[in-house]
């Protein structure tokens, strides 16, 4: 029971925040270009400064942090070849298929660094951030790979790159990465600097998830809104976990990449799939319904690990 407190108290005010978020941007402040502003204070800023701080700070020296995150990589790699082997079994619409595509495959960053920093605190944060530098370039480079393959979509890759590579999240955990390695000290000044940026990071980033959700539920597609759900919010952590720990891996390390597998599709998956001729308003319903359930799956993860 004590238990089951305890990771209520750490994840509800999470999900609090966005729901929160999502209620301002409804009734409170209903300007999208003041959230807009918040999208960018936060992606160029607030999460950089958090990234850069934490990677910094962090002692890597002992775990298995790599073969984590390359084992998780390789699970979410194996989903995405098996769905679109099962493309002409799973839909003949292919701008649908795109949605389901990215809804499986795709993670919410913000709200697993929020999730990891609640559960582990700062050791969980660090670790967290290893995978949202890793996986936040392969996982957009599938989505519009399929979006250009399926939907028409006309996404130039080189245009992909130079995007991944002024990336402000890669930008920083890479100088983040650097720092650690070569043991350069930063002065304190500056450093407390960059760690009072960071402070805002988090709660933004949830306030502007929920601002983000769009309560419009595509009827025609309920079929593969559930089964994109259901592969991405008990699936692919499932066959994640099975696969760290065949492997060996276990504790905080084995947690976070169940974690990982198991967060919602981002909300820039909306806007993806606007852009390259998708399925948006599939898309935007696989995001809101798999945020909102995460926030029972995501808890029972969460209890199946620590009795574990």
């Amino acid at each position: 029971m004590q238990l089951a407190y305890d990771l209520i108290a750490a994840i509800f005010p999470i999900f609090a925040a966005i729901l929160v978020g999502a209620a301002l941007k409804r009734y409170l402040i209903t300007g999208s270009d003041i959230w807009a502003g918040i999208d960018r204070l936060t992606y160029y800023l607030l999460l950089p400064s958090l990234l850069m701080v934490e990677i910094y700070r962090a002692d890597f020296s002992s775990g298995h942090a790599g073969t984590a995150v390359t084992i998780t990589l390789a699970a979410t790699l194996g989903l995405a070849a098996a769905l679109l082997l099962l493309r002409p079994l799973i839909t003949r619409n292919t701008p649908l298929f795109t949605s389901i595509f990215q809804g499986s495959v795709r993670y919410n960053s913000y709200v697993l660094l929020a999730v990891a920093d609640a559960l582990y605190g700062s050791d969980g944060l660090a670790l967290a951030i290893v995978f949202v530098a890793i996986m936040v370039i392969v996982t957009n480079m599938l989505g519009v790979i399929v979006l250009n393959a399926f939907a028409g979509g006309t996404g130039s890759f080189k245009r992909i790159l130079m995007g991944l590579a002024k990336n402000p999240i890669i930008i920083a955990a890479g100088a983040g990465a650097i720092l650690n390695i070569s043991n350069i000290h930063v002065p304190l000044p500056i450093e407390n600097t960059a760690a009072l940026f960071k402070t805002a990071a988090l709660p933004l980033s949830l306030l502007s998830v929920g601002a983000g959700l769009r309560f419009v539920l595509d009827k025609q597609a309920l079929g593969a809104i559930a089964l994109s759900t259901s592969i991405k919010l008990a699936v692919l952590p499932f066959i994640t976990g099975i696969a760290l720990h065949l492997a060996g891996i276990d504790g905080m390390v084995l947690a976070m990449g169940v974690l990982y597998a198991g967060m919602p599709c981002a909300g820039n998956a909306y806007i993806l799939a606007r852009q390259l001729k998708g399925d948006a308003e599939a898309m935007a319903s696989i995001v809101t319904i798999e945020t909102l359930l995460s926030a029972f799956s995501v808890s029972v993860i969460a209890a199946i690990l620590s009795i574990n």
